[in-house]
């Protein structure tokens, strides 16, 4: 069977619609929100916050000691200049000394000594030595759920592990448990396993430079578009499309949000999108026609587009691809995403990127087809445009320069560098 067809039969079938219709009256419509993620753990991975102390937690036998030490190396090696303190097993304290990986080792008596001797009660006195201690970040080195209580007991602003019920601490990571049927699969081996934990926080924390380098190479070739039509201005690039319809904010609001840009605040706009585009929206005549807004929709290819954002001040635009690319390129973006998948799978990663989103109740729905949507695609519909235009201002203000250094607005003189250009000619 197709596997398109076999979607489209799920998504129609009575057990999807019981599963996933949601009552009208439970739907918040005009909201908005910037997103943040649980525990504002998005807000840390988009910043890469630097490190500097560092608890790794490893309080069971020799064996699984041994099958960890992968992951305090790749630790060590990723923030070679924090203080990294190891609670251990007291059996375990030697031969962690002897590796010269940690900086501070602490024990705790939290397993017997003995792997088939009874595990014994936890006691809260048995961490007191270093509930005192200060961390920026403790991750527990266990798979199993029953060390992560541990976390109650520290203080640490971003806590990691595998998920669990034993802590009532909310982990900023927290990886999926292995299921018993993944068992025989080697990818599963607890070291494997447990590097799995250390990359995952290690690139949570921390930018990937050779990625950013690329990416930024990329946007220093000239798009050979000419973009006089600025005339001094900040440039906001905006891209009102999406590959899929669902994932659109309403177009009326990108209308009104162009006019909103040139005539109040006084930017340049310039409108992005495909060929596709050109020719399946008729409503793109609607766009505001000035001096300072230019339509570049199906006029450029990919690698020009790209030149171009890279050339703005401010990018907005739906949940598409554009979107991740502005976001890594560290342009000042706000990204406005649908309900159809949970925002932690696809949020765009980025040291200026804001996310803004409705929190309806019917999502994620994993619905690709808007007209599939029993609910009228209410996730775009419900992020409220004077919202939006209130974090275009603040990104314009922090990023552009205010209104009085600029000089762009009430014809006050010019009194300071453009620093828009010198942040490119910085990544150039």
């Amino acid at each position: 069977m197709d596997l398109r067809y076999a979607i489209d039969d799920i998504l129609k079938s009575q057990e999807y619609s019981d599963k996933h219709s949601i009552k009208e009256e439970t739907i918040h419509t005009e909201t908005s929100e910037v997103w943040l993620g649980p525990n504002k753990s998005y807000a840390a991975y988009c910043e890469n916050r630097e490190i500097n102390s560092i608890l790794l937690i490893k309080a069971d036998h020799i064996g699984d000691f041994v099958l960890s030490v992968d992951s305090f190396m790749i630790i060590r090696q990723s923030f070679p200049d924090a203080a990294l303190t190891l609670l251990c097993g007291p059996w375990n304290k030697p031969l962690a000394a002897s590796l010269g990986i940690f900086d501070q080792i602490e024990t705790v008596d939290f397993f017997a000594d003995r792997a088939d001797a009874n595990q014994p009660h936890f006691d809260t006195k048995l961490v007191n030595h270093v509930r005192g201690l200060q961390f920026e970040l403790a991750i527990d080195f266990r798979v199993d759920p029953d060390t992560r209580i541990i976390l109650d007991y520290i203080t640490a602003r971003y806590k990691c592990g595998y998920e669990s019920g034993a802590c009532k601490s909310r982990l900023t990571i927290a990886m999926p448990k292995r299921e018993l049927c993944n068992v025989d699969n080697l990818s599963f081996h607890q070291r494997l396993s447990l590097l799995n934990l250390a990359h995952c926080v290690v690139d949570f924390f921390q930018e990937n430079v050779a990625v950013s380098i690329a990416f930024r190479e990329l946007a220093a070739t000239p798009s050979g578009i000419d973009l006089a039509f600025r005339g001094g201005r900040p440039m906001v690039c905006i891209q009102p499309f999406s590959g899929r319809t669902i994932k659109n904010w309403p177009f009326e609001n990108f209308v009104k949000l162009v006019d909103w840009l040139c005539k109040e605040m006084n930017v340049a706009v310039l409108v992005l999108g495909t060929k596709a585009d050109l020719e399946n929206w008729e409503s793109i005549s609607r766009i505001p026609l000035s001096p300072h807004i230019k339509s570049m929709i199906g006029k450029t290819s990919l690698m020009e587009a790209i030149s171009i954002v890279a050339a703005s001040d401010l990018y907005i635009g739906n949940d598409t691809g554009l979107t991740h690319l502005a976001a890594r390129m560290d342009i000042a973006t706000i990204a406005l995403f649908a309900g159809i998948n949970s925002t932690e799978l696809f949020a765009p990663h980025g040291r200026q990127v804001t996310l803004i989103k409705a929190p309806v109740a019917c999502s994620p729905c994993g619905i690709t087809n808007s007209k599939d949507c029993t609910h009228d695609q209410i996730c775009m519909r419900s992020i409220n445009l004077e919202f939006v235009k209130m974090e275009v201002m603040a990104k314009l203000e922090r990023y552009v320069e205010s209104p009085r250094e600029r000089g762009w607005r009430n014809g006050l003189p010019k009194t300071v560098p453009d620093r828009p250009a010198q942040r490119r000619a910085q990544r150039q």
